[in-house]
């Protein structure tokens, strides 16, 4: 038994169109509107792995995290399985995520293939480990997990030289239309490039069940002020950056779950990235632990979904992040804090900075690039989610807290990547 597992980093719905996703699609149960739980790598893949909302595992931000919780590496290396994880990025393998696995591997210095920029694992790399891997364990059952970072760093380069655009006077992006465009560009050819790398280990290896998915969305132009990011009263604070906003662009993503053990389906209902755990585990007939996350195998899909990003708070004790704020000015300082929370028709934000307070609701089934703030209008409707989410989260303590503590040697690696 072959369980390979891929996270595709930024990963849109609309840029999941290579043949082999559709092929994919066909062959198992497609999820157009997955809801990640945070738009930041670390926190969403700790409940991606856990089916554990952030509240509950304790990942809020980045670096240097820690979590108690149960991991699915965990539960196959429990019942058996041989497990890898290989990752492309930096920001994981500075937690213990990779504690479950029996072999962990971090590609994040290895040079891209295309523009010799550093701190990125390009998805050639990674594939062709896993599958050596593979070959190294062919008479056990292997659980692999692979993160490919491939489209997080075209939407961070400027015409693919890995510099973050240079500002005028006026605190304005020069050429910034011809940066945005080949930003775009670029996102959909990597896109691609990661589904031809998914395609080989398929072709070279036995795989019995595949899950697909991103751990968040991105931004692109048109979509909320891009490039510019602001606050809850509409003053711009600072440059794009995913992790700071709630809207759909950035907390959607697709979701194949494809082998013989899912039903074929195309499903437009939301479900969660914290359904993936039950789900899988359901699928395979095994025991399934006490998460926050639901089994989506039969068709019981989730009412309600909740997503947050803590860079406000966080930012503000934060030597690192601060660091990086002043060198990149992405405004990080300036933003809230904030929850949501979202159903199939409505999507209700909160700020929270501290207590919560309701600033925005989108009537996402008409309104689905959330473009009319209808919460004056709507109060009744804001009112429902809103006692909801304090249902959920409103003895949450740890969201009161100001910062993770980032260790000097996660800073010293960090500048020496060239982020500081």
């Amino acid at each position: 038994m072959n369980v390979i597992f891929v996270s595709v980093d930024c990963l849109r719905p609309d840029a999941f169109t290579h043949r082999f996703y559709e092929t994919l699609k066909k062959e198992g149960s497609f999820y157009d509107t997955c809801i990640t739980q945070a738009p930041f790598t670390s926190p969403s893949h700790t409940s991606m792995l856990s089916g554990q909302h952030p509240f509950n595992h304790g990942v809020r931000w980045l670096v240097d995290y820690h979590t108690d919780t149960t991991t699915l590496p965990e539960i196959f290396k429990d019942a058996g399985y041989n497990t890898a994880g290989f990752t492309g990025g930096y920001p994981l393998p500075t937690g213990n995520l990779g504690e479950g696995f029996d072999t962990w591997e971090h590609h994040a210095e290895i040079e891209d293939r295309m523009e010799g920029r550093q701190n990125l694992g390009p998805a050639n790399v990674l594939v062709n480990r896993a599958i050596n891997w593979l070959d190294d364990h062919e008479d056990g059952d292997n659980f692999v997990f692979i993160h490919c970072f491939d489209l997080h760093f075209t939407l961070r380069s400027e015409f693919g030289n890995g510099e973050t655009p240079a500002f005028d006077d006026q605190h304005v992006y020069k050429n910034v239309e011809q940066y945005i465009g080949r930003q775009e560009q670029r996102y959909y050819e990597e896109s691609d490039f990661v589904a031809r790398q998914i395609e080989l280990l398929h072709e070279l290896i036995d795989v019995d069940a595949t899950i697909i998915t991103g751990d968040h969305g991105s931004k692109m132009p048109g979509e909320h002020g891009y490039p510019w990011v602001y606050d809850s009263e509409g003053n711009r604070v600072g440059s794009q950056f995913r992790a700071v906003e709630l809207y759909d662009e950035l907390i959607r993503v697709p979701l194949v779950m494809a082998g013989d053990m899912f039903p074929e389906k195309e499903v437009n209902e939301q479900v969660r990235t914290i359904d993936i755990v039950p789900t899988l585990l359901d699928a395979l007939e095994m025991d399934i632990p006490d998460v926050d996350g639901q089994s989506i195998l039969e068709g019981d899909h989730p009412e309600l979904a909740y997503s947050e990003t803590y860079h406000g708070q966080l930012t503000s004790k934060n030597k690192l992040t601060k660091k990086m704020n002043e060198q990149y000015d992405f405004g990080w300082n300036e933003l809230d804090s904030l929850v949501s929370i979202r159903s199939n028709e409505w999507k209700l934000i909160c700020t929270a900075n501290g207590d919560l307070r309701p600033t925005e609701l989108y009537h996402i089934a008409q309104d689905p690039s959330e473009s009319r703030n209808l919460l004056e209008d709507n109060e009744e409707v804001a009112k429902e989610l809103f006692e909801q989410l304090v249902g959920w989260i409103g003895d949450d303590e740890q969201r009161y807290e100001t910062a993770d503590k980032v260790s000097a040697e996660t800073q010293d690696h960090l500048e020496d990547l060239g982020y500081l």
